[in-house]
C-alpha cells in the first residue's frame, strides 16, 4: 500500500532540509563559530547537502516509473534521517545555552547593582554553551553521514537511478497539459484578443512567409487564456486548417518541440526517433496545410536553437501561417520576432479586473454583499494590479474562509502572490493520503497519537505542529503558514468542521494509524501496537481504563507502560502525552518515563494530587521543551516551580486548567521564545508577568495593569506587536504621557478588542486627555471600551477618526466627553453603548439626511449605510435629543435613566424594531415617538 523507501525518503529529505535551513542563517553561523566549529559546519553543510541529491534520486526514480527493489535501503536512508536529526539536537542545545547567557547578561544590565554584580558573577566565569566532550560526537555524526550517503548512492546505482535526479530537475516540472483545452466557468476576454485575432488572420489571407507574435508579459497576466481565446476563436479556425498547441517551458529541446508538432498533424505517421534531421524532413513531408503554432511559455534566448526549431516551417509550400509565443521575457520577443511587432500584456482594466476577482471569491461577478469585506477585498484588488492567477490564488484564500480576520491577514502578505494550490481530492481515502504533499502528511499523520473521536482545536493543534518544527516558512508566521496546511487537510477532508472544533473520521484515523506506525504510539484502552524504535511520539489515554469516581489499579495497563519504560524509544522522544486520571502505581512507572527523557519538545500532561510535586520537578530539565501544556484538578494549591523559567526554547505554556493558580513565577520574562501563554480565569494573572516586555513574540495578553514600579510600566508594551485578541490596559492614572507614547498602541495591529480603562481621577482631565491622545489604537480594531476617562473627546475619536472598523463602541464613565466619534465613519458598527455620560447632550446619528442630491444619495446610502443594530444609553444626566434616521438596521433600542431626554426620532418600524425600552426618562413625553 505504501512504498517503504518513497516514505523514508521523504521524512529524510525533510530533516535534512530543516537542518540547512538552520545552517543557512548568519546567527547560527555566528554563533557556532564561536565556539570554534566552523570547519565542522562547512563538513556538515556538505554533508547534507550531499544526502539532500542522492535522496532526491529516489522521487525522481519513482516520477520516472522505476521502482527500487532493494529494500535494505530503508535502513539506511533511515540512519540519515536519524543522523540529521541528531545534529539537529546539538544545535539546539547550543541555541539553548546562547539564550541562557543573553538572558543572564540582560537580567544583570537592569539590576540597579549591576557593577557589583558583574564583578561577582562575570569575572573569571567560562561561557559554557556545549560540552566539548560533544563536538567529536558531531564530527563522528558527519562523517557517518558521508559515509551512508556514500552507501546509499552506491545502491542506487545498482537500481539504474544514477543521473535520473539530475535530468528530472532540468526537465520541466510543470504539471500544465500542453494541449489546448480548458475549462472556464467564464472567462474574462481581454481586449488584445481582437487585435492579435485580426493581424493572424490578415496574415493567413496573405502570401507572405511565417508570421511569429510574440505575446510578452508576467507570469500569471493570462498570456496563455489570450492565447487559448484566440486559438478557439471561430474566425480563426476559419482561416488554418491545422491548429497545434506545444507547451515549452524552460527546458527547450528543439527535437521534443518537433516531435510535438508531428503528434498534433492529423494522419501523420513517423518514425519515434529523437533525431531531429529525421524529425524535420517528416515535418517538411506531412505539414502541407495552413497552420496556427501556438508556442507556450517561451524562455530560450539562443536565436541559433529557436532558428534551428523554425527552419522547416520558414520553407513551407503554403503561405500565411502563424506562430504565437507567449513569454515573460522581452528578450524572447525580440529574438522570435525580428521584424513584427510583439503584444505587450498588461493587467486587466480596472473594472474587468474587479468583476473577475468578484466571480473568483463568490462566484457571481455582480456580488454586492457583506460591505465590510467589499471594502477589504478591494484594497486587496489594488495589490494584484490587473493579475488573473494572483486573482484566482488570493480568490480561492479568501473563498476559503469568508471571515474579516482572515481576509485581513491576506492584506497584509504579500505571501499569497507565491501560493500554488492544487485542486482536486481523490475519493479513496489512502490514495488521498498519498497525494499528500509530504509536508502534509506529515502534519496530518501527527493526528494519530490523539484516539478516535477528540475534538481537535486548530489553533491548539497548530501550535503543536510549530512546536515539533513541522511548519516552516521564513517569509510569514509560522501560525498563519501551519493554519493554511491545516485548511488545506479540511478541504481535502482530512478533518470535518464540528461545531467550534474538529473531527477526524473513523476511517481516516485508521489510515493516520497505519501511515504513522513507525512514528507515532498511542497507549489506550484497545490493544497495544508494536513498539517500532523509530517511534518519537507517545500518547498515553487512560480515559477508557480508569474510573474519575473509583480510581481502581490496572495491571495490564501498567504492563503496556512496561514496554514503553524499558524502550530505547524514550531517549529520541520528541512528544508526550498523559491525559487522564490514573492510580499512585501508573504514577511510579510514569515518573521513570520522564526521567529518560532528553530531547522532549511537546509535552502534556495531567497531574494528581500524590504526583504534582514530582511531576513538575521533572520538566525543569527539558531544555528542548516548546510546548507544555498542564492541567491539574484538586483543591490543593501547587504553584508552579520557578524553574520553568529556565525553559527557554519554551514557545507555548498552556496552565489554564491548573486549578488553584493565583500567581506565576516570578522569572517569566525569562521566557524570550514564548509565544502563547494562557492561564486560568479572565486574564488577571498577566498583570503580575515583571517586565512583560521582554516577550516581544507574545500573542495572548488579555490584561496588563499599570502601575509606578520598574518593570510594570505601560511602556513595557512598546515591543509586544504580536498580541491579538483582547487587551485590557487598566490603572492608567499611573501612566505618563511619554510612556504611553512609548507603548505604541497604534503598532499593534492584530488586536481586535480594546480597553482603556481609569480606576481614579486622582489626576487631572487635562493630563488624562495627553495621555488618550497617545493611546490611539490600530485601525483594524473591532472594539473599543473606554472606562472612567475624564477628560474631553481625543482627536482620534473626533475630527482625526480613522477607526472605520470598529463594530461595538462602549464608552462608560465618560464625564467630558461632550462629542462623540462621527458615526458616518463607521459603516461598521453594530453595537453602541452609552452609560454614565454627564456632559453628553446630543445624539445624533442621522448624516444622510436633508441632501438634495437624490442620485448621490441613493449611491452614498448603499456603500455607507450603518449596520448597527443594537444601542444602549444610559444614566446621560444632560442629554436632551437623540436622532437615529441612518440607524436603518436597528433591532434593539434600551434608553434609560437619562432625565433631560425630550426628543427622540428616526426609529425604524415596530415590525423591525424588536426590542424597544423608554424609561426614567421624566422629560419624554409619552406617546411621542
Amino acid at each position: 500500500m505504501f512504498d517503504p523507501i518513497s516514505l523514508a525518503s521523504a521524512a529524510a529529505t525533510w530533516v535534512v532540509n530543516k537542518l540547512l535551513d538552520r545552517l543557512s542563517s548568519a546567527a547560527i553561523n555566528a554563533l557556532l563559530s564561536s565556539e570554534g566549529l566552523e570547519k565542522e559546519v562547512a563538513h556538515l553543510s556538505d554533508a547534507l547537502r550531499r544526502a539532500n541529491l542522492v535522496l532526491g534520486a529516489v522521487p525522481a526514480g519513482a516520477a520516472a516509473g522505476i521502482r527500487i527493489r532493494n529494500q535494505q535501503l530503508v535502513v539506511q536512508i533511515n540512519q540519515m534521517q536519524r543522523l540529521a536529526a541528531d545534529l539537529a539536537k546539538y544545535l539546539d542545545e547550543l541555541e539553548y545555552y546562547e539564550i541562557k547567557e543573553k538572558v543572564k547578561t540582560t537580567n544583570q544590565k537592569s539590576s540597579k547593582l549591576l557593577a557589583s554584580v558583574k564583578s561577582i558573577t562575570q569575572v573569571g566565569q567560562p561561557k559554557l554553551k556545549i560540552n566539548k566532550s560533544d563536538i567529536p560526537h558531531i564530527k563522528d555524526a558527519v562523517d557517518n553521514l558521508h559515509k551512508i550517503s556514500e552507501d546509499v548512492h552506491n545502491a542506487l546505482l545498482l537500481e539504474k537511478l544514477d543521473g535520473i535526479n539530475w535530468s528530472t530537475q532540468n526537465a520541466s516540472t510543470d504539471t500544465r497539459e500542453a494541449v489546448e483545452n480548458f475549462t472556464e466557468a467564464k472567462v474574462f476576454s481581454r481586449e488584445e484578443k481582437n487585435e492579435i485575432v485580426d493581424l493572424i488572420c490578415r496574415h493567413a489571407s496573405s502570401d507572405q512567409e511565417l508570421f511569429v507574435l510574440p505575446i510578452v508579459g508576467d507570469g500569471g497576466i493570462g498570456k496563455t487564456t489570450l492565447a487559448r481565446l484566440v486559438y478557439h476563436d471561430p474566425q480563426v479556425k476559419g482561416k488554418f486548417d491545422i491548429l497545434i498547441w506545444i507547451y515549452v517551458s524552460a527546458n527547450f529541446d528543439e527535437a521534443k518541440l518537433t516531435q510535438g508538432i508531428l503528434e498534433q498533424i492529423p494522419d501523420c505517421e513517423y518514425k519515434n526517433t529523437k533525431n531531429l534531421t529525421v524529425l524535420q524532413r517528416c515535418i517538411k513531408k506531412y505539414l502541407t496545410k495552413r497552420f496556427l503554432l501556438v508556442l507556450d511559455d517561451m524562455w530560450e534566448e539562443s536565436e541559433g536553437r529557436w532558428d534551428k526549431l523554425l527552419a522547416p516551417l520558414r520553407c513551407m509550400q503554403v503561405k500565411g501561417n502563424a506562430i504565437l509565443v507567449t513569454t515573460r521575457k522581452l528578450s524572447v520577443a525580440i529574438i522570435t520576432s525580428k521584424k513584427e511587432a510583439h503584444v505587450n500584456l498588461g493587467g486587466m482594466k480596472e473594472d474587468v479586473f474587479w468583476r473577475f476577482f468578484k466571480q473568483c471569491i463568490f462566484g457571481d461577478e455582480n456580488y454586492r454583499g457583506q460591505k465590510k469585506l467589499m471594502r477589504i477585498a478591494k484594497e486587496i484588488v489594488t495589490k494584484l494590479k490587473g493579475n488573473p492567477l494572483a486573482a484566482k490564488s488570493v480568490g480561492t484564500l479568501l473563498r476559503r474562509n469568508i471571515d474579516e480576520i482572515h481576509w485581513r491577514k491576506i492584506l497584509d502578505s504579500d505571501e499569497w502572490k507565491l501560493e500554488n494550490g492544487i485542486d482536486g481530492i481523490v475519493p479513496a481515502l489512502m490514495l488521498s493520503y498519498n497525494h499528500l504533499s509530504y509536508h502534509l502528511q506529515l502534519l496530518f499523520s501527527y493526528c494519530a497519537l490523539f484516539p478516535k473521536g477528540y475534538k481537535f482545536d486548530k489553533d491548539q493543534l497548530i501550535r503543536m505542529w510549530i512546536a515539533l518544527g513541522f511548519v516552516m516558512d521564513e517569509r510569514r508566521k509560522l501560525e498563519d503558514a501551519g493554519s493554511d496546511s491545516f485548511d488545506d487537510l479540511v478541504d481535502r477532508s482530512f478533518f470535518q468542521k464540528d461545531e467550534h472544533c474538529f473531527v477526524v473520521h473513523d476511517l481516516i484515523h485508521d489510515v493516520a494509524r497505519e501511515v504513522s506506525l513507525h512514528e507515532c504510539l498511542t497507549v489506550d484502552g484497545s490493544d497495544l501496537q508494536k513498539v517500532f524504535p523509530s517511534v518519537r511520539h507517545v500518547g498515553i489515554w487512560t480515559e477508557l481504563v480508569y474510573n474519575e469516581q473509583n480510581i481502581e489499579r490496572s495491571i495490564t495497563f501498567e504492563e503496556k507502560l512496561d514496554q514503553i519504560q524499558n524502550n530505547v524509544i524514550l531517549t529520541s522522544l520528541e512528544s508526550l502525552m498523559l491525559v487522564g486520571v490514573y492510580d499512585e502505581n501508573f504514577s511510579t512507572k510514569f515518573v521513570k518515563i520522564l526521567d529518560q527523557l532528553r530531547y522532549i519538545r511537546v509535552l502534556k500532561i495531567s497531574a494528581m494530587p500524590f504526583n504534582a510535586e514530582i511531576l513538575l520537578s521533572s520538566v525543569k530539565k527539558f531544555i528542548h521543551l516548546r510546548y507544555l501544556e498542564l492541567k491539574f484538578d484538586s483543591d490543593l494549591h501547587k504553584p508552579l516551580p520557578d524553574a520553568i523559567c529556565k525553559l527557554y526554547h519554551l514557545q507555548v505554556l498552556d496552565v489554564r486548567h491548573w486549578r488553584g493558580l493565583d500567581n506565576l513565577p516570578k522569572g517569566m520574562s525569562n521566557l524570550v521564545n514564548l509565544r502563547c501563554l494562557f492561564v486560568p480565569g479572565s486574564g488577571s494573572l498577566y498583570s503580575n508577568i515583571y517586565r512583560v516586555g521582554q516577550l516581544k513574540f507574545l500573542q495572548e495578553l488579555k490584561e496588563f495593569r499599570v502601575r509606578q514600579e520598574n518593570g510594570f510600566e505601560i511602556s513595557q508594551l512598546e515591543n509586544l506587536n504580536e498580541i491579538r485578541g483582547s487587551l485590557s490596559i487598566l490603572d492608567l492614572e499611573n501612566a505618563t504621557k511619554q510612556e504611553a507614547c512609548r507603548a505604541r498602541i497604534k503598532d499593534k495591529k492584530h488586536l481586535r478588542k480594546l480597553s482603556l480603562s481609569w480606576a481614579t481621577s486622582s489626576i487631572s482631565p487635562a493630563i488624562q486627555k495627553e495621555i488618550m491622545e497617545v493611546l490611539e489604537p490600530h485601525y483594524y480594531l473591532d472594539h473599543l471600551c473606554v472606562l472612567n476617562y475624564a477628560g474631553a473627546t481625543p482627536s482620534w475619536l473626533r475630527e482625526n477618526f480613522s477607526l472605520s472598523n470598529l463594530e461595538n463602541l462602549h464608552l462608560q464613565n465618560c464625564a467630558a466627553m461632550q462629542t462623540l466619534p462621527p458615526f458616518e465613519k463607521m459603516p461598521s458598527l453594530k453595537t453602541l453603548s452609552l452609560v454614565d455620560m454627564p456632559s453628553l447632550k446630543d445624539v445624533g446619528i442621522d448624516f444622510g439626511c436633508g441632501s438634495a442630491n437624490t442620485d448621490t444619495d441613493s449611491q452614498s446610502s448603499e456603500e455607507d449605510e450603518l449596520e448597527l443594530s443594537e444601542i444602549e444609553i444610559s444614566k446621560c444626566s444632560a442629554l436632551k435629543s437623540i436622532r437615529l434616521h441612518s440607524c436603518k438596521a436597528l433591532t434593539k433600542l434600551s434608553i434609560s435613566n437619562c432625565k433631560a431626554l425630550a426628543f427622540l426620532e428616526g426609529l425604524p418600524s415596530p415590525d423591525q424594531l424588536k426590542h424597544y425600552v423608554v424609561h426614567g426618562c421624566p422629560q419624554f413625553p409619552p406617546g411621542s415617538i
